[in-house]
């Protein structure tokens, strides 16, 4: 047997009236104007205590003219509601699910619900007969979603940040960073880093992050990226895996610092002035770094030191200029026989340094040799045969900066010694 709408209403208030949520339920058969509802809801809505039932028309928050007036903050929210909501009395949805904003009159303030409602009986026609709702405050959740969006939209906008995959591709890309990159989202969505990559970058960088972020581990440095209308620009990386509940990395974030402008300015203090590669104290720091990489992945590196044979005599013949143009022509020369990896510098007065990652000793004499017999034909336009002289050792497992600086020192001294225009190689430790 059926119940009547009493049974109902006395059902609801015994489950729901403990509960944080506003009921409602309508006679749609009998009395489709009014509806009734527990205290909660008039409370929320601001409606008469003193009434037994209301109108759907004047008070109902997702029916009738109430939901056309300015109580609802947008027209198109306010447009789907009255649709979804005739769906479900026409029985072309199961339930009706919403949000909507409702605007108190006496806190002067945008309140939200999430309001579901379902058919609870039809009668022996088939049709509507009883229709109940329930609705639930969720306006603190809003706003906290709402503050959640607002943080994520300043995150996006000027935090320099991608989430890429396992596999290394871009799932996701801040504005920010396409803003420094020149490409859309949509161009970089889907894409591997390497699309930003600048050839002089070197492979064994990438190699080292990888390695570090695969064995779960942050990794952190400075990447020379390529924009896409060609031009450079430098960001200070952290990479940061992520796991699941059982441990395995699910994705990886970075956090980028545009560093580009800090490298122009470094690019002036580290080089030398005259002939345009590294200077002295720049050397010092790179291979500073290069040790602390060798150590922690026992790879080789060759150091080669490189003086410019009876310099002194250029410059007391032909001029300090005419010396100078020596120095930049040597630089040049050295600059295009390397490797984009390997760290060239002026060592000091007609002095240079080259260190060779991931060379042993046999490679590093193998690109002396090369320079050596370049520079001997190279034609300087002055009346005179310019040689140089080359002292190379290798890293060793002990070493600090000051133990390979003096064996590629003692191996220079030995070249010039023995003759000048030679290579001279030592590889144990003097010490």
């Amino acid at each position: 047997m059926k119940k009547n709408m009493q049974d109902y209403i006395k059902e609801f208030n015994t489950i729901l009236n403990f509960s944080d949520m506003c009921w409602w339920i309508i006679d749609y058969k009998n009395d489709p104007d009014h509806f009734y509802c527990n205290k909660l809801m008039i409370d929320s809505f601001n409606l008469n205590i003193n009434l037994e039932k209301h109108s759907v028309a004047k008070n109902c928050p997702i029916a009738g003219d109430y939901i056309k007036n300015v109580k609802l903050a947008s027209t198109d929210q306010a447009t789907l509601i009255l649709k979804e909501y005739f769906e479900l009395l026409n029985k072309e949805r199961e339930e009706y699910n919403n949000i909507f904003p409702y605007f108190d009159d006496k806190t002067n303030s945008i309140n939200y619900f999430s309001s579901r409602s379902r058919i609870l009986e039809l009668d022996e026609n088939g049709d509507v007969s009883i229709l109940y709702g329930i609705i639930e405050n969720i306006t603190n959740r809003i706003v906290q979603e709402n503050e959640i969006n607002e943080y994520n939209e300043i995150i996006d906008k000027y935090v320099i940040t991608s989430t890429t995959s396992t596999k290394g591709i871009i799932s996701h890309i801040s504005t920010a960073y396409c803003k420094i990159t020149g490409y859309t989202k949509n161009e970089l969505i889907g894409q591997k880093h390497s699309v930003l990559k600048h050839p002089d970058t070197p492979r064994d960088l990438y190699r080292d992050m990888w390695r570090t972020v695969t064995s779960g581990e942050k990794w952190e440095g400075e990447i020379k990226n390529q924009r896409k209308d060609g031009s450079v620009f430098w960001i200070k990386v952290i990479v940061s895996p992520s796991f699941d509940e059982s441990g395995n990395i699910k994705y990886y974030t970075t956090i980028n610092q545009d560093i580009t402008d800090k490298k122009t300015i470094e690019k002036l203090s580290n080089r030398d002035k005259l002939t345009n590669v590294y200077n002295r104290g720049k050397l010092d720091n790179l291979l500073e770094k290069e040790i602390r990489y060798s150590r922690r992945y026992k790879v080789d590196f060759s150091l080669i030191m490189i003086d410019v044979d009876y310099f002194k005599s250029i410059n007391d013949k032909y001029g300090h200029l005419e010396g100078d143009k020596v120095l930049i022509q040597i630089s040049q020369i050295l600059k295009e026989l390397t490797r984009d990896t390997d760290y060239i510098g002026r060592w000091g007065g007609e002095e240079f340094l080259i260190i060779c990652p991931n060379s042993d000793i046999n490679q590093g004499k193998n690109v002396a040799t090369k320079l050596k017999e370049h520079i001997e034909n190279h034609d300087f336009e002055i009346n005179k045969k310019i040689t140089a002289s080359f002292g190379i050792t290798s890293y060793l497992k002990s070493d600090n900066s000051d133990d390979i600086l003096a064996r590629a020192d003692k191996a220079l001294y030995k070249a010039k010694n023995n003759g000048r225009n030679r290579i001279e190689v030592i590889i144990e430790d003097i010490n």
